[in-house]
């Protein structure tokens, strides 16, 4: 564990044994949502990715998209391990339900989304929302303006979700997914 690992976890647990639950500070920290819609609903704690979850992620990258399209384990470690990447948990009683991965490029200022994975179960009940809108206040400290996603022209659902949260379709990418399957680039303003 390098020594800037080392005193994020510190300040975490510090904060966390002092009974503080929104944990804001410069690497990003996680938060716990209490704005879900169902007020009987677990509450959901949005965090970075640690080591440990590296597998629920595959799980849940593999359960989400078919193959030819779902990530590897080397590939979903690139994307999770590139500079400027920044991955995103939602978690329920220590359970890790979705995940965000985005790949910064603060120079350009610009982002891309690299993955939006929600456990099925869990899928339409905000918990993509709330990893998106995180994202969005991480971009925002980054100085990002703009940021992008491919999504499958198949893939109707996710399609709707993203134009409802602001993107705009750019152009098509003719046979992007490793299936043949095209893409629609997409595009949002900050």
């Amino acid at each position: 564990m390098r020594l800037t690992e080392v005193c994020r976890f510190q300040r975490l647990t510090d904060a966390l044994k002092a009974g503080i639950e929104d944990v804001e500070a410069t690497w990003h920290g996680s938060y716990i949502n209490f704005n879900d819609p169902d007020p009987s609903m677990t509450k959901t704690v949005i965090r970075h990715a640690a080591p440990a979850d590296f597998d629920d992620l595959l799980e849940i990258d593999r359960a989400s998209f078919p193959g030819g399209v779902a990530y590897d384990a080397s590939e979903l470690s690139y994307f999770m391990n590139r500079v400027g990447a920044e991955t995103l948990v939602a978690e329920q009683d220590g359970r890790v339900i979705a995940f965000i991965i985005l790949e910064v490029h603060p120079i350009r200022r610009t982002a891309t989304i690299v993955t939006l994975d929600v456990r099925e179960p869990h899928r339409r009940a905000g918990h993509g929302t709330q990893l998106l809108e995180r994202a969005e206040d991480i971009l925002r400290d980054y100085g990002v303006e703009a940021y992008d996603l491919q999504v499958d022209v198949t893939n109707t659902g996710a399609i709707g979700f993203y134009r409802k949260h602001g993107f705009q379709k750019l152009r098509t990418l003719r046979r992007y997914y490793a299936n043949g399957n095209d893409a629609y680039l997409m595009v949002k303003e900050l």
